[in-house]
């Protein structure tokens, strides 16, 4: 599904109602917001594990903009506090309020920049392999301590052919970064 946030749509899909019957009424259940790595991904790494969470809360997973099959929008626009608003927008248009948002390596630093910036919105954050702050020097100069002058070295063009490459294509899945932003989901026969 997409939905208009300011200037682009983004793509959502949803497991799980939000609303479930309890006696003889209704019980609105949690939401939880799945904000996916990259940049360049889209939301499927999360499936199908994620979605067990149906069972107990409404899941929400998103694709930031310039990802998956989110629109580009203006690349000008690809910064953390723009991704970070759109979470806040995204949620405004949907009627989602205080939702658990769970975000996995760059949709970590997008949830804490949410977060940072809405601080009253979030229920709650869930952080899962991500950095509060990207530091090149830090991590380069790890990187020599750890390897040594060799590791400071670019990395030499593992070629197109022979064997070594053939094996590469054969076992590295195809990168998402790779699909383009306007990629819609397969049909499924039903036949």
């Amino acid at each position: 599904m997409r939905v208009r946030v300011g200037d682009v749509d983004l793509w959502f899909d949803v497991e799980g109602a939000s609303l479930v019957a309890e006696g003889e009424g209704m019980r609105e259940r949690q939401t939880v917001l799945l904000l996916h790595g990259g940049p360049g991904f889209d939301h499927s790494a999360f499936k199908p594990g994620y979605g067990r969470l149906s069972d107990v809360a409404q899941v929400v997973y998103l694709d930031h903009r310039g990802n998956g099959r989110s629109d580009r929008g203006d690349p000008g626009d690809w910064r953390l506090e723009v991704w970070a608003d759109d979470v806040r927008r995204f949620c405004d248009a949907l009627g989602i309020a205080r939702p658990i948002v769970l975000g996995w390596s760059f949709g970590g630093m997008v949830a804490m920049a949410y977060a940072a910036r809405h601080p009253d919105h979030p229920a709650k954050l869930i952080l899962q392999s991500t950095m509060g702050r990207l530091d090149l020097g830090r991590i380069t100069e790890g990187f020599r301590r750890a390897g040594g002058s060799g590791a400071m070295r670019p990395p030499v063009s593992r070629g197109s052919s022979g064997p070594k490459a053939a094996a590469r294509r054969r076992w590295s899945p195809t990168p998402r970064s790779a699909c383009p932003s306007t990629a819609r989901p397969p049909r499924i026969r039903t036949s």
